[in-house]
């Protein structure tokens, strides 16, 4: 049976019961659910609407999520004014893709239309957020868009780069050796589908024991089987424009501080090459999925910021309305 809305399954709530209140979908934040009508595909999309907002930030979720668990940062830039968008891409969260062939193209085209879907409806500007594989999604999205406002990351990750996939694989090993071998299976059983912590070191997903378990057990997300062609076409991935040719907009690198799963050094490896105005903010504490304190706010902070530069966004948004009701009584 077709899954018609996220409040049919509890997982996702429990994850976020874990969440300071802030950064949890409640009453006041709750996002309409739309099913996308996408090349015969039905593409899931959370839109935290806000018509007031002078800004979009289209959030691309990773190997090991989806776009309902990105609500940890989507809620608080909605609070704060901003209009917020985040797909299910294919193979993850409740997206409906019937015996369709999922690769990174596929998911790339995804991204690329749907920025395009958005600028025919206004032309306020869009900013793309990439957690973990979705920063490298981002990235190469805003290549073949160029109305793109700005590029935010947790993670940039340049699977080409055999110390990236080494490090992002399960053991280095199998990045070495069983990824190239998978490459091959890709082209005989392009749709067969496996556990994606059978490749990826999805036990360093989250530093947050409790949230650890229950994301790699979540079939919609960290605990997805998915296919050998989207495994294989990731470490693969070729950008319309090569880091150093990058002009096209100002990127910001919102690193975990203690990834456990792709440090630092891995993502610097390709953004250091970027040749666009750019800046790192380290996250205190947190995890490849920060949501761990004081990470996850210093997270929110630099986010708001660098949105602030790029327009100005409403004062009088819905948080500060409600902390003004809180003093007066």
């Amino acid at each position: 049976m077709k899954i018609k809305s996220y409040n049919e399954l509890t997982r996702w709530k429990e994850i976020m019961k874990l969440l300071p209140d802030h950064h949890q979908i409640n009453h006041d934040s709750e996002p309409e659910e739309v099913f996308w009508n996408w090349k015969g595909n039905k593409i899931h999309i959370d839109y935290f609407n806000n018509p007031q907002a002078k800004i979009k930030v289209i959030m691309l979720h990773g190997v090991g999520g989806n776009g309902r668990l990105l609500s940890f940062l989507g809620v608080p830039l909605y609070l704060q004014g901003v209009e917020v968008i985040a797909p299910d891409l294919p193979g993850y969260g409740i997206s409906h893709v019937p015996g369709k062939r999922i690769n990174w193209a596929v998911w790339r085209k995804l991204v690329v239309d749907l920025i395009d879907h958005e600028l025919e409806k206004d032309d306020r500007p869009i900013v793309l957020f990439g957690l973990s594989a979705g920063g490298m999604l981002a990235y190469q999205a805003a290549c073949l868009r160029q109305e793109v406002a700005g590029l935010i990351f947790s993670n940039i990750l340049d699977q080409r780069n055999p110390k990236v996939l080494e490090t992002s694989a399960i053991h280095p090993m199998v990045g070495k050796f069983g990824v190239p071998i998978l490459k091959v299976f890709s082209k005989i059983l392009p749709t067969l589908k496996i556990p994606m912590k059978f490749v990826a070191n999805t036990r360093k997903l989250v530093n947050d024991e409790a949230i650890l378990k229950l994301l790699i057990t979540d079939k919609h997300s960290a605990g997805a089987s998915v296919p050998l062609e989207l495994i294989a076409s990731i470490a693969e991935a070729t950008p319309a424009i090569e880091p150093e040719a990058f002009t096209l907009c100002p990127a910001l690198l919102v690193h975990p501080g203690v990834d456990r799963w792709t440090p630092v050094e891995v993502s610097r490896l390709f953004f250091d090459r970027l040749n666009c105005p750019k800046r790192i903010v380290m996250l205190e504490n947190a995890g490849h999925f920060p949501v761990e304190q004081p990470g996850l706010s210093q997270m929110e902070e630099a986010v708001m910021e660098f949105l602030k530069e790029r327009i100005e966004v409403p004062s009088n948004s819905k948080e500060m309305e409600q902390q003004q009701a809180n003093t007066a009584s």
